[in-house]
């Protein structure tokens, strides 16, 4: 079942499990990306920033870095739903490398649902992200706490 849109607004009694949301070709990773990215985070690792050591390694050239990828596809794909906050990420996996040049597709699934506490609610987000050749290059599972509706409300 397709999410409402991408940001909703809603009550953690309004989310359904199974809900899917999908953002196709929605960014291309640039050689400025992974430069600004390892200015920020001060990872200059070789496979991220030599031409010559990501040719001589397992990789086809140079790789962004996965945090990189996670942070873009976070903000492609992420429910911005006011009512919500980020409680943090389970199995964040790198699964296959994304090149300079690679396009990402995003999707997000409701995977769990389940009352946290009195005052709120729990929802995991099955995140999985793949290149333009349709490889799955990272998953993980995001887990939001959401405003649960003050009784008489419903």
């Amino acid at each position: 079942m397709q999410a409402p849109a991408k940001d909703t607004d809603r009550y953690f009694e309004e989310i359904e499990k199974g809900e899917t949301y999908r953002v196709d070709d929605s960014r291309t990773i640039t050689e400025t990306d992974i430069i600004n990215f390892a200015g920020i985070s001060s990872d200059f690792h070789p496979l991220h920033m030599s031409k010559s050591a990501a040719e001589a390694s397992d990789f086809e050239g140079r790789i962004a870095h996965g945090n990189l990828v996670f942070a873009i596809a976070e903000a492609v794909v992420a429910d911005m739903n006011p009512k919500s906050f980020s409680y943090g990420y389970d199995t964040l996996r790198f699964v296959e490398p994304v090149l300079i040049g690679d396009t990402i597709s995003v999707s997000r699934e409701i995977v769990e649902t389940e009352v946290y506490n009195d005052t709120l609610g729990r929802v995991s987000y099955e995140y999985e992200v793949e290149n333009d050749d349709g490889e799955t290059v990272l998953v993980c599972t995001h887990i939001t706490l959401v405003e649960r509706r003050e009784s008489g409300e419903e």
